[in-house]
């Protein structure tokens, strides 16, 4: 993290003008444990850890300013600190980070700094139950998955971990929402330098040196007691592939029905990259989830399935997860999760083949 303009914008608002004239904070902070115990099929047992156990610190921060009731705006923090291998990356280690400054007026709202792009934050799919993600799923913290590596200086993602557009991560970018209208917003995002590939390659290919630009639109309906959720998103990285998500999810009475879709494909013509190390093979695939969730006073549960393929090779990922929580008060919360993974590599090695069980128990602690 950058510390010289977070410093200036924290010095700005903590100013004796702008205090004077009423500064409003909010925050909060949790620590999740979770302990795993994984059952792999016999063959796998020797290979990988069976018994795991991963903690995260969270804390988010927020500092609004209110010129009038139609305009504010406002320096936005998130920061974790996690045990588990799942957020490394070459450029922050094993800790990771949103902070950006948001504008919000009558004509729409405009954010500059690191957070996700807009079809991510607009994207719509299959329920998350809990701490359980089906998208970038924590899952691969407990059963090894040799299609999504990603651990210091190496990173490589042989299949989609995800159905919503996440290919840049939290690199640094300036986007623009639109007001809802009739239930529909629209946005874009443009990204100077993608210097984090969250979900998809490698480290080696040049999505860290090149910019890109995203689309996302989201809806929302109430249509006869029902929640109707929708989104789309469109994404061109430069000289290196295009990108389409789309998602739905109905809600009533507690359940919650959703799913959603993503594919990636390059033009061999204009987006050829080094084909020696089969990264254009890996860029084109699709992913796909779907997912039913029932919710009753605090407590939640839910089934979903995801499955990703690259385009060119046998490398494949399917993901089927059984997950629960409960809100004990509004201190802590309760998880468990019973997942198997099935991943298939392009050859029958045991080292590119991982299959298993999963059974994650989890408490997280609110502050």
């Amino acid at each position: 993290m950058k510390i010289s303009p977070l410093f200036l914008l924290s010095t700005l608002f903590l100013s004796p003008d702008v205090m004077a004239k009423g500064l409003e904070t909010d925050y909060s902070a949790s620590v999740n444990t979770f302990y795993g115990y994984t059952d792999y099929a016999k063959p796998y047992n020797k290979l990988y850890k069976q018994n795991n156990i991963n903690s995260s610190f969270n804390f988010y921060g927020r500092m609004t300013y209110e010129f009038n009731k139609d305009y504010a705006v406002s320096l936005i923090g998130y920061l974790m600190s996690d045990t588990a291998k799942e957020i490394e990356n070459y450029n922050q280690g094993i800790w990771g980070e949103e902070v950006y400054l948001l504008t919000e007026t009558p004509y729409g709202e405009i954010s500059v700094g690191q957070k996700n792009n807009v079809a991510y934050e607009m994207a719509v799919g299959a329920p998350n139950i809990g701490f359980y993600r089906t998208n970038n799923t924590d899952l691969v913290n407990f059963i090894t998955n040799p299609n999504w590596y990603k651990k210091g200086h190496d990173a490589q993602y042989k299949t989609l971990n995800s159905t919503y557009i996440n290919t840049d991560g939290v690199s640094s970018k300036i986007s623009y929402v639109t007001p809802s209208f009739y239930g529909i917003k629209l946005g874009a995002t443009y990204v100077p330098k993608t210097y984090s590939q969250t979900g998809l390659v490698a480290k080696d290919a040049p999505y860290k040196d090149d910019e890109a630009y995203i689309f996302g639109a989201y809806g929302l309906w109430n249509i006869r007691g029902y929640e109707l959720e929708s989104s789309l998103g469109y994404a061109d990285y430069k000289n290196n592939d295009q990108e389409y998500s789309a998602g739905m999810s109905i809600y009533r009475k507690g359940w919650t029905l959703g799913g959603s879709y993503r594919k990636t494909e390059a033009d061999t013509k204009h987006y050829a990259l080094n084909k020696e190390n089969l990264y254009d093979s890996y860029r084109e695939g699709d992913a796909y989830n779907i997912g039913l969730s029932y919710e009753i006073g605090p407590f939640t549960t839910g089934i979903s399935y995801f499955v990703s393929k690259a385009k060119k090779t046998d490398n494949k990922n399917e993901i089927i997860s059984f997950s629960n929580s409960y809100q004990y008060n509004k201190y802590v919360t309760l998880s468990f999760t019973a997942a198997h993974l099935k991943a298939d590599g392009e050859n029958n090695d045991i080292t590119n083949n991982s299959k298993g069980y999963a059974f994650i128990f989890g408490v997280e602690l609110a502050i």
